[in-house]
């Protein structure tokens, strides 16, 4: 062959090698998620919030009791029975993936769902609250990774980074009104109530009994919670007639299409009532009747909260070990004075907040 005709053949052999080359498979690295791994750093399975929430260390009613978490029963809570139908027991049960599926990656239902979160269950299966996503189900909006967790330890749920937001299916529109509320999250006016547990009874749960007056529902209270104005639930409780209650960050299944008008939030009646007295009674406990009275609509949590919130506390003078439902007489008032108050993982608002809620916008 001559040199003319090796010139011509090489770069048609150097081609044909570069192609085949490329035409070569490679080889395709799949990540799968070790999702029973991920499980044991999740809140379903340590039940970290609850233990964050109680500890001394976060000003918890641990400080009361001066008890263990684990004397209450609160990080053994469980449903009556797995997913499968299969009977818990108490004294050996630690969560597993079978509390949720009856085989491994089935559909969890909604119904399982619900088996352990009260008062969601409350919401949707006792008081039949509207919501817009009602007909969705639970895993539309939350995630494997915010179940199941993401290989990340969280202290409680309103630190998890996997933590649902309304921004993960809804565009922010920049109406004027949003832009006008952009330090306000979209719940704070959408959400037309909270559900509040009152007043649990610890010595109850020492005898591994939820025991609880009433859920109470029509109001939320506002704080501040990652940046922005965000609505919060109460929660009171009552330890051998020592008097506690906590204020969190809470999302209720409530949601409307259509916000609070201007008055609702802007020189509404528990506003002007801060204002003039300096105080917003939240309970009130009639003895003779034996009936409970709470504040509705919503409320600031303003910065002297801790002076301005007033509560009658109630106790269950029953037999703390019966797991019969108690009646209205079964419950007697102790005080208004709380021993110890809680806000976890907000702050209150601020007195530049509060005065922006006093005046009085779109009156009707």
């Amino acid at each position: 062959m001559g040199s003319r005709s090796l010139l011509l053949v090489l770069p048609m052999l150097l081609g044909v090698a570069l192609f085949l080359g490329c035409s070569q498979p490679q080889e395709v690295v799949e990540t799968k998620t070790d999702w029973a791994k991920n499980f044991k750093t999740s809140l379903h399975y340590t039940r970290q919030g609850k233990i964050t929430f109680y500890s001394a260390e976060h000003g918890g009613i641990e400080l009361i009791t001066q008890k263990p978490i684990d004397d209450f029963g609160c990080v053994k809570c469980h449903a009556d029975r797995k997913a499968n139908g299969e009977p818990i027991e108490t004294e050996t049960y630690t969560p597993d993936c079978y509390d949720c599926h009856v085989m491994p990656g089935d559909k969890v239902s909604d119904s399982t769902c619900l088996g352990c979160h009260a008062r969601q269950r409350t919401e949707i299966a006792v008081l039949n609250l509207s919501d817009v996503h009602r007909g969705m189900s639970c895993m539309d909006c939350h995630s494997k990774e915010d179940v199941m967790g993401d290989g990340k330890h969280y202290p409680t749920l309103l630190k998890r980074e996997t933590m649902v937001k309304c921004t993960n299916c809804h565009e922010y529109n920049g109406s004027a009104v949003h832009n006008l509320h952009g330090k306000v999250y979209c719940t704070a006016c959408h959400q037309t109530t909270v559900i509040a547990c009152y007043n649990c009874h610890l010595e109850s749960a020492e005898k591994h009994q939820k025991r609880a007056f009433r859920p109470l529902t029509g109001f939320e209270i506002l704080v501040n919670f990652n940046g922005k104005v965000y609505p919060a639930n109460f929660m009171t409780a009552v330890y051998h007639n020592q008097t506690f209650v906590t204020i969190q960050p809470f999302y209720s299944h409530t949601i409307s299409e259509k916000a609070k008008s201007c008055d609702e939030c802007h020189g509404n009646e528990n506003v002007r009532k801060y204002m003039e007295t300096g105080k917003i009674i939240m309970t009130t406990w009639n003895e003779s009747s034996k009936s409970l009275t709470w504040i509705k609509g919503v409320v600031p949590l303003p910065p002297d909260w801790k002076e301005a919130l007033k509560f009658d506390y109630i106790t269950y003078i029953g037999d703390p070990s019966n797991p019969v439902k108690p009646e209205p007489y079964n419950w007697t008032y102790v005080s208004s004075e709380s021993d110890l108050m809680q806000i976890c993982c907000a702050e209150p608002l601020t007195d530049e907040q509060i005065q922006n809620l006093a005046k009085e916008y779109g009156k009707r």
